[in-house]
């Protein structure tokens, strides 16, 4: 496990080994003397199936017909029923398993000779039925077997399950060959090299026509006990290791020693019970599965990434296993024919590993991703190339090189087109799809008046990236990296040599890889772009603030003094230094940057008092701890002083109060300042009527910043309202 390879060689590897079973299964189901028919058990001997227009028994039996007897000029061998069974496993015992491959060798042994002679039972229509009966005489017909098996005359049954066992293989290969330091794809490729081995060789004798040398068909009868056994100790063992590893005990010797010790209780016959030594091991290695999978289901319960791959996983796995089970081996051990025939029901394992394909683009399936689907076109484009070549070469007679070219032109004019209509019509889309469209987004966070840059800078990856977990890394990183073969994205800080690291993408559902880099390092020098751009309009708004105020103070101001000395009257007096104080704040508002709430807090404080006392109101006006940390901007702290003097101004001309209360808080995001007090209530001024100017200016001023004012009343009476005002950026501190 610890030696890493290319993937490229594993795939290379996989190809060729792939290949190399189909070879061997092409060579062992072909160049044995062609009969043209196919058989099943029948009454007393074998029923015939169907026969080749073009074969040696062509016009001379039919479908429905039986095989009785065969000979070649010696002993006359006469046909069991249990002769043409596709599956010897299926005997209960090990006494009818050996007799069927000792008739085989003799069945063999006929069929080498150039003549052959079959005893047959015709079968005729009985009037007004459907049905056919058997005539009671034998019919005895001699041909002479000319021709062997090409690979153009094995039935389709062949092909299909070829193709089911090489599919299977090869997506355990892809999976492996990008995780290999993983043990769960090794053993997910190893379960598929097991059950590719057990189906390639079931797919040469379940399609036999008569027979095949026995000792070759006890030979592949063993590789398909093999491969059932090392898919199923295989699987398991995965079970211990994915998604999560049980424990450090090396599980993988336990079930290799339980295959071996299962391989030789079978081979070997310890015991006269094929239910014994291969259907109730397959049921016991089924339990397994279901206990590590619970085992599995506990572990990962505050997971929810894991427990996300795992039930997916589960869904898939046990899909094809258990219905396997229950259509194929369950029925025998209870006494009864399986529900669907082995060599057809391999289909099932294949929709598993399909299933587990469509979990690794979905929730990254042993940390892998959706490019495994490019392995996966490049597998196949290879071969679609050799089957077309194959195709045209065989069933057409065409040569060889005008073959392969002809195979050529088919996979880039149709094949290559069509497989980017689908991938465009069916392929899931790509969370990575919308990244760009989520630039500008990002960039508004630069614009974000105020507050810690790297603060923006954190909240602009999670908007964009969506990971489950961002940590603060203290070391010095240069431009974005994936880490740990795309499970994290690390990232630089802008303001300071430490780094922010993104663990599992868009909530765990992909790897981050590098366009997701690219995006990062151009997103990131956007984002400095647009920093410094509003870092020098500040600037430049500070130094028209400067101005404006310097000129307030030296024109208006100057002036304003003027006034106040060259005034003929106290009143006017009065209003010139009123006019000046207002003025004064103005501009201590403009040269400020920030203003700290509790320092404003005071300020107002100390003037409502004042208010209060010269009407005769009690005054409670009190700020949260939790606002007390709050800085304003100028324009928020300005309009804010505006509201609680109106508030106050409603009191004292409206209420008729004694006594009033002010609270500032800070909840939510939100400033909220709550005014209430004992007064008339809202009897006088209906709550939400806008006729009067002060609440009309309240109103304003929180739909300047905004916000929002709400009305209540006050149990045992009086009057409140509570204007609610966010808050962002620099102004939350």
């Amino acid at each position: 496990m610890s030696k890493q390879w290319a993937p490229s060689k594993i795939l290379s590897a996989g190809m060729a080994i792939g290949l190399g079973l189909f070879l061997l299964a092409l060579y062992f189901a072909t160049g044995v003397p062609r009969l043209g028919l196919s058989t099943e058990p029948g009454v007393d001997g074998l029923r015939v199936v169907s026969v080749d227009t073009d074969g040696p028994f062509a016009g001379i039996v039919s479908p429905g017909d039986e095989l009785i007897a065969i000979h070649n000029e010696g002993a006359v061998f006469t046909f069991e029923p249990f002769d043409a069974i596709a599956e010897p496993d299926d005997a209960a015992t090990y006494d009818p398993y050996n007799r069927f491959f000792e008739r085989q060798n003799v069945i063999w042994s006929i069929l080498q000779a150039e003549r052959i002679s079959l005893g047959t039972r015709l079968a005729q229509e009985i009037p007004g039925s459907d049905t056919r009966a058997l005539l009671p005489p034998v019919d005895w017909v001699t041909v002479t077997l000319t021709t062997d098996i090409g690979p153009t005359d094995l039935p389709a049954a062949f092909w299909y399950q070829v193709a089911c066992g090489l599919m299977i293989f090869w997506m355990g290969v892809a999976a492996w060959a990008f995780v290999q330091s993983e043990r769960g794809p090794f053993f997910y490729a190893l379960a598929g090299f097991g059950i590719a081995v057990a189906i390639i060789a079931s797919a040469v004798y379940t399609t036999r026509e008569l027979s095949l040398p026995g000792d070759l068909m006890l030979i592949l009868s063993r590789c398909n006990q093999f491969g059932a056994m090392l898919f199923a100790g295989a699987g398991t063992t995965l079970l211990w290791h994915y998604p999560t590893t049980v424990s450090r005990f090396r599980f993988e010797w336990l079930m290799l020693a339980l295959v071996v010790l299962i391989l030789c209780a079978n081979w070997g016959q310890w015991v006269n019970s094929l239910d014994i030594t291969a259907r109730y091991t397959l049921l016991a290695w089924a339990v397994a599965d279901v206990v590590l999978a619970v085992i599995q289901w506990r572990r990962t319960r505050r997971e929810p990434v894991a427990r996300a791959r795992l039930k997916w996983f589960v869904y898939s796995w046990f899909g094809g296993v258990i219905s396997y089970l229950a259509l194929v081996v369950v029925p025998q051990v209870v006494g009864h024919d399986s529900l669907i025939h082995q060599k057809y029901a391999w289909l099932l394992f294949v929709l598993s590993y399909l299933g587990i394909a469509l979990g690794i683009v979905r929730y990254r399936l042993f940390d892998l991703d959706r490019w495994i689907l490019a392995a996966w076109f490049w597998f196949l484009c290879g071969i679609l190339v050799i089957a077309i070549d194959s195709l045209l070469v065989l069933w057409l007679g065409l040569q060889y090189s005008l073959g392969l070219v002809i195979s050529l032109a088919l996979v880039g004019w149709v094949y290559f087109p069509l497989r980017q209509m689908l991938l465009r019509r069916f392929m899931p889309s790509s969370t990575r799809d919308d990244l760009w469209e989520r630039l500008p987004t990002m960039i508004s966070d630069a614009f974000e008046i105020g507050g810690s840059i790297d603060r923006q800078w954190q909240r602009a990856l999670q908007r964009s990236f969506h990971p489950l977990q961002i940590d603060r890394r203290e070391q010095h990183c240069d431009r974005p990296v994936v880490l740990d073969s795309g499970l994290r994205l690390r990232a630089p800080l802008m303001g300071e040599s430490a780094c922010l690291e993104l663990s599992y993408a868009e909530q765990g559902h992909r790897l981050f890889d590098q366009q997701d880099t690219q995006f990062a390092a151009q997103a990131m020098e956007l984002f400095r772009f647009a920093r410094q751009y509003r870092d020098s309009f500040e600037d430049g708004v500070r130094a028209e603030r400067a101005r404006v105020a310097r000129d307030l103070h030296d024109d208006v101001g100057a002036r304003l003094l003027s006034i106040i000395y060259r005034a003929d009257t106290t009143e006017l007096s009065n209003l010139a230094r009123d006019c000046l104080k207002e003025l004064r704040g103005v501009i201590q508002g403009l040269q400020k940057q920030t203003v700290p709430l509790d320092q404003s807090f005071s300020r107002w404080h100390f003037e409502s008092r004042q208010r209060c006392e010269l009407f005769d109101v009690d005054l409670t006006m009190t700020l949260a701890p939790a606002a007390a940390d709050i800085t304003l901007t100028p324009r928020i702290e300005r309009n804010l002083m505006s509201i609680i003097r109106e508030l106050l101004t409603n009191t004292i001309k409206h209420s008729e109060a004694t006594e009033t209360r002010l609270r500032i808080d800070f909840l939510d995001g939100h400033l909220q300042v709550d005014a209430s007090d004992n007064g008339v209530g809202w009897g006088t001024v209906p709550a939400g009527n806008s006729s009067g100017i002060g609440l009309h200016s309240i109103r304003e001023r929180c739909d300047e910043l905004g916000g929002h004012v709400r009305h209540y009343s006050r149990v045992g009476g009086g009057a409140g309202m509570i204007c609610t005002v966010p808050i962002t950026g620099a102004a939350a501190g």
